[in-house]
């Protein structure tokens, strides 16, 4: 047998690095010690209430530091049904012949336990503690699930104008307000980092910036990145940024018994895993077989559930290669004297970057997956919603549970909202989650998030690869900088024109919409930090992940790809220097600028990393 060079990742090792402690937390619940209720147990066998089993859930743990994968057959699966039919299908267009149900497995959970060429070994990187399940900062961040769930399908076009968006505007700036200054630091949101603003200043949520991250840049103009609205040159072919859309009005798991199914065996009520959402039926999509850009928040978690992971930036790095963006000043190619005579390529050139921002992918994913199963194992949205539900309303047979929730949904204008919401569809009270996907979250645990890690590893490389900033290290604009906009065209030999800026959205018979808006306060940099935003925040309008998981997950990524970088600056002859500005936001409410130099890394002029001491989780 080949021996296991892999690091041996310990308990010893996890103990080590924060977590919330609500893995280890047992709660009295109705005079019952329970285990697991903030943690993920999802595809294991739960009681009659959503509660994971005890013996089930201590298997799981204790299977996550199996570096030989012996005990993870021998962790007990939910019961499964014996043979699915369909009958929820509702045009009968498509539909896979009955099939007996399989229990979805686990997602990749000893990825973390790798270790990689490219990077410090996963288990040496840390994330702060998530909130506590209990935490009033669980419940503000639940209270935006549930608002993103009410307002998937309105058009992002008439966001600012709309009265529940602004709704929900005012009621998250007061929830995340009074979060703000709880007393529980570990609990606490950051500005500057989990919300608009700056380090300890919340700027508040308007229709304006509602649902996003507040990152530098990306509070301007519409919600949908200019990297995602319109199409990408990939050599001579042509990608097209349009899909499918998911039908408007329907979401899944609001019923608690297919939502108790679904904690047992990872499926939706078609017998299919998350692998498979949205695909057996075609009542799932909107008819006529309509495409359109990315125009609603159903849309953008539509985009995520299937996307290749790295794709929403290997085609942003497409857009910038055919559309003259220039090099970093610190790349040699691009300025004399090397640029007379040389010209990248498989170093600091197009193939080099088109690789390379495929490559971080999978670093940044055994990184955070090692957050995921071996530090924190956070519930889903989806759970907690179950636990929402079962204290307010009760199970299937009404007998509710005392649940130390800090906050009551259901008097309130959201949670009588999401109550009329799912009712039209369930014919009974109901505070679970309505989810955008027909299995609910995929099978594994939600912080950090591996979509937001990769996001934040995947932009920061173009960011420090492409010149975004200025002299005055002032970022760029999308359009008017007659050098250093990009530009584009419609032929291959056609005058190349400055790019132009769209908003989309839905007409009232469900097409899309795009139409040129003024380009004023765009920047290169802001719709790059605009995509990374898309794609995190994309996975929590879905219903399947949490504010603070995309936040910290990408400023970690951030990190990762500075430590990537760092080695490139050591590995080739050209020794390139790399100038970026961070996601997250300092005291004085400005991004910290990151140069990366001979293997260094410095942060607003601070060492922060060197070749013999390369590990940094937050720059």
């Amino acid at each position: 047998m080949p021996e296991n060079n892999a690091p041996q990742v310990t308990e010893t090792q996890n103990s080590t690095r924060p977590n919330n402690g609500d893995t280890l937390e047992t709660w009295r619940i109705n005079h019952e010690a329970v285990r697991g209720l903030g943690s993920y147990h999802k595809t294991l066998p739960h009681n009659e209430f959503g509660e994971v089993c005890p013996d089930s859930f201590e298997k799981l743990v204790a299977a996550t530091f199996d570096m030989d994968g012996n005990k993870f057959p021998q962790v007990p699966a939910g019961k499964t049904q014996d043979c699915f039919e369909l009958s929820a299908c509702e045009c009968g267009v498509g539909v896979m012949p009955p099939h007996p149900e399989v229990t979805a497995k686990l997602t990749n959970p000893r990825a973390g336990l790798s270790k990689d060429q490219l990077t410090p070994e996963p288990f040496r990187f840390t994330m702060p503690p998530a909130p506590s399940v209990f935490s009033p900062t669980t419940s503000a961040e639940m209270a935006e699930v549930y608002w993103m769930a009410l307002l998937r399908d309105v058009s992002l076009a008439e966001f600012e104008t709309d009265s529940d968006v602004a709704a929900a505007a005012r009621d998250l700036t007061h929830r995340f307000t009074a979060e703000n200054v709880s007393g529980d630091t570990a609990a606490m949101l950051r500005p500057g980092i989990d919300t608009p603003g700056f380090e300890g200043n919340f700027s508040g949520f308007t229709p304006a910036n509602v649902f996003r991250l507040g990152l530098p840049g990306e509070e301007v103009g519409p919600m949908v990145s200019q990297f995602f609205n319109r199409d990408v040159a990939f050599g001579t072919q042509s990608i097209s940024q349009q899909q499918r859309p998911y039908r408007a009005g329907k979401d899944y798991l609001t019923n608690f018994d297919d939502w108790l199914h679904a904690q047992n065996t990872g499926n939706g009520n078609d017998g299919r895993p998350y692998s498979s959402a949205n695909e057996s039926c075609e009542s799932y999509y909107e008819g006529g077989e309509k495409t359109r850009y990315l125009s609603t928040m159903r849309d953008l978690a539509r985009f995520v559930n299937k996307d290749a992971l790295h794709q929403a930036y290997f085609n942003a790095a497409l857009l910038m290669l055919s559309s003259n963006v220039k090099w970093t000043p610190g790349n040699p190619y691009g300025f004399a004297p090397v640029g007379t005579r040389e010209a990248g390529f498989g170093t600091l050139g197009g193939p080099h970057i088109l690789a390379l921002v495929s490559e971080v992918a999978t670093r940044a994913l055994k990184i955070v997956w090692n957050q995921k199963w071996q530090v924190h194992l956070r519930l889903r949205p989806e759970a907690f919603g179950g636990l929402v539900h079962v204290k307010e309303f009760g199970n299937s047979s009404g007998t509710r549970r005392s649940y130390p929730i800090p906050v009551t949904f259901a008097n309130t204008d959201l949670g009588q909202r999401i109550v009329t919401m799912n009712q039209a569809s369930v014919g009974s009270p109901s505070l679970l989650l309505p989810m955008a996907f027909t299995p609910g979250s995929p099978t594994h645990p939600a912080y950090g998030a591996g979509h937001a890690t990769v996001a934040g590893a995947c932009v920061t490389v173009l960011k420090a690869y492409f010149k975004l900033l200025d002299d005055n290290l002032t970022p760029i604009p999308l359009c008017g900088d007659e050098e250093f906009s990009p530009l584009e065209r419609a032929t291959p030999y056609a005058q190349p024109r400055p790019f132009k800026a769209f908003e989309t959205g839905v007409d009232e018979d469900g097409f899309g919409i795009r139409r040129e808006i003024s380009p004023d306060g765009l920047t290169i940099e802001g719709e790059l930090n605009k995509l990374a935003m898309n794609v995190a925040m994309g996975r929590t309008m879905g219903g399947v992940h949490w504010r603070t998981d995309n936040t910290r997950s990408l400023v970690l990524g951030e990190a990762i790809a500075a430590q990537i970088l760092a080695e490139i600056t050591t590995d080739l002859v050209e020794q390139p220097e790399f100038i970026f500005r961070t996601f997250a936001r300092d005291s004085a409410g400005a991004p910290k600028i990151v140069t990366i130099r001979n293997g260094e890394i410095h942060v607003n002029g601070m060492l922060k990393a060197t070749p013999a001491d390369p590990v940094i989780s937050e720059l």
